[in-house]
């Protein structure tokens, strides 16, 4: 798996970690000439930064969660980090949900950006039954797609303190926005957030831009910061 990390300090690691997957067709330097990471800086938040690339045939084997662990987040475990931040734009938040399903336990949460919910008879399956809710009171499935996750987002809303809050960013004229309703209504209302604007960077931007400054980040990450 291709990576590149950006650190805070050149010649330190820091405490917290940020993994970015980018969209579909989008490349590692496409996210960092589209401002992604230069955004992070900007704000001085105190943390590395890895880019990795997941590749279609992880996507389409099934194996996403287990190759990311192994290249990225194991490596990242056993450097030290404290705290491990998993974002990711479309397909890349689709597989950011695939990790978070099963390593959820190492994850201090989750950022989803316009995700991909998945494919179109999957979504059907979950709407016919009467939305998500309805859907996941039946028996998990055991076939290695996106029902895993919508399974463990299910999971999620049904306890007080998840282990691994989830925050969803989306827009109300973005193609695959029917999906990412479905996906809205497992989240507090807090955690959502909605522009106008449709399924590209622009919007992708401004969702990053603003879950930098109002999300989770500033409030813990500056507070170590004033603390070292």
């Amino acid at each position: 798996m291709r990576t590149i990390l950006e650190r805070w300090q050149p010649a330190q690691r820091a405490d917290s970690l940020l993994v970015l997957l980018p969209p579909a067709k989008a490349s590692l330097e496409d996210l960092i000439a589209q401002g992604m990471v230069a955004a992070v800086r900007q704000r001085g938040l105190p943390l590395d930064i890895v880019l990795a690339e997941v590749g279609y045939q992880q996507v389409m084997a099934g194996t996403v969660a287990e190759s990311l662990h192994e290249a990225v987040m194991a490596p990242a475990l056993e450097a030290g980090y404290r705290r491990i931040w998993l974002a990711g734009i479309s397909l890349g938040a689709f597989n950011a949900l695939h990790y978070a399903a099963l390593y959820s336990r190492h994850l201090a949460g989750i950022k989803l950006l316009a995700p991909y919910p998945g494919t179109a008879d999957i979504l059907q399956e979950i709407s016919a039954a009467g939305g998500p809710h309805a859907w996941a009171d039946s028996p998990a499935s055991s076939r290695q797609d996106e029902r895993i996750w919508w399974h463990w987002l299910r999971q999620q809303a049904a306890i007080d303190e998840d282990d691994c809050p989830a925050w969803l960013g989306m827009a109300e004229q973005d193609r695959f926005v029917a999906g990412q309703q479905m996906l809205a209504c497992l989240l507090p209302p807090q955690r959502v957030h909605r522009v106008a604007g449709e399924h590209h960077w622009p919007v992708w931007q401004q969702l990053w831009q603003h879950w930098l400054d109002h999300g989770p980040l500033p409030a813990q990450l500056l507070s170590v910061k004033e603390q070292a």
